[in-house]
């Protein structure tokens, strides 16, 4: 699952999880992505750290603090500067953190590793 407020971003992840065989599912901000967890319960949460109305951090303390029983890797998205943002990441309950412009192959990569610990 993916979480962006830019539905560019969406479809281009998107695109590259269906192209490697991945189930998808895209939402277009927090609140969104916090309604439909339950019911999509994906193997892991590809989520922007900028969004209007709640942020990146806000929705994964939100989804870690609302839904203790799913323990998914939140890969954060951003094209904040790393060293500012790393530790946010990791304190909101982050598993790991990515910038854009994202490479298809870092992202797919990334994405096989965390699903291969689970």
């Amino acid at each position: 699952m993916a979480v962006d407020d830019d539905q560019s971003m969406i479809v281009f992840i998107g695109a590259i999880m269906r192209e490697r065989g991945y189930n998808f599912v895209g939402a277009r901000n927090g609140r969104e992505c916090l309604e439909i967890i339950d019911d999509v319960r994906p193997d892991v949460l590809l989520l922007d750290i900028n969004m209007p109305e709640m942020d990146g951090f806000e929705t994964c303390r939100r989804l870690r603090a609302e839904h203790p029983n799913i323990a998914i890797p939140v890969l954060f998205l951003t094209g904040n500067d790393a060293r500012e943002s790393l530790a946010d990441a990791i304190a909101a309950g982050g598993a790991e953190y990515l910038s854009k412009p994202i490479d298809s192959e870092v992202l797919s990569t990334r994405v096989e590793y965390w699903l291969s610990l689970i």
